[in-house]
């Protein structure tokens, strides 16, 4: 297995459905964990690569309806 985390900046405030449907994405199979910092407005996503790809990741975030800008480089 190899892990791996990304970075993506949203808009404005996560609602408490936003909220909801991250905690329901924790079943996905290849997703390991979602850390939010609402206080930077960043979501991390850390995903098993060998089962998922990044796009493929991106795409389940979004198909839940959150609402991501764009990538942010970790350091």
């Amino acid at each position: 297995m190899t892990f791996l985390e990304v970075c993506y900046r949203y808009p404005g405030k996560l609602t408490a459905a936003h909220m909801r449907r991250l905690g329901e994405l924790t079943g996905v199979y290849g997703l390991r964990r979602i850390r939010v910092e609402e206080d930077r407005n960043r979501i991390y996503v850390e995903f098993d690569a060998s089962r998922l790809k990044e796009t493929e990741a991106l795409r389940v975030l979004r198909g839940a309806g959150i609402p991501l800008s764009e990538k942010v480089e970790i350091a």
